[in-house]
């Protein structure tokens, strides 16, 4: 792998690995789409209720981190890594999928 394939994973990475940390947009969607009530479970010192009066920070974090996994794709792809491709994107379709139906529910007034 090249020195600049490397920087770039861990630009990739790092987009992707922050938000998650911080927000853990996976996880609570996930909990939620299972419907299970996860309240006491926070993200890194931030409630889970932060983005009702704020949605363009949600939206900006969760572009940030679905970028950063739209990068991790192609760079596994370009090193042919395909079992974490295929990880990955699974991880860029849930977010997809989490990011529409947040921008639906944002636009009904909910």
């Amino acid at each position: 792998m090249e020195k600049m394939q490397k920087i770039w994973l861990w630009v990739f990475g790092a987009m992707f690995v922050v938000p998650e940390i911080v927000f853990s947009f996976i996880v609570l969607s996930i909990s939620n789409f299972l419907g299970k009530n996860f309240d006491s479970l926070y993200s890194l010192g931030i409630k889970a209720n932060i983005f009702p009066n704020n949605s363009v920070y949600l939206f900006v974090a969760l572009a940030i981190e679905w970028i950063g996994v739209l990068g991790l794709l192609i760079t596994s792809i370009k090193l042919r890594k395909y079992i974490i491709a295929i990880l990955v994107g699974m991880i860029l379709i849930w977010l997809s999928l989490v990011f529409f139906y947040l921008y639906g529910v944002s636009n009904m007034g909910f």
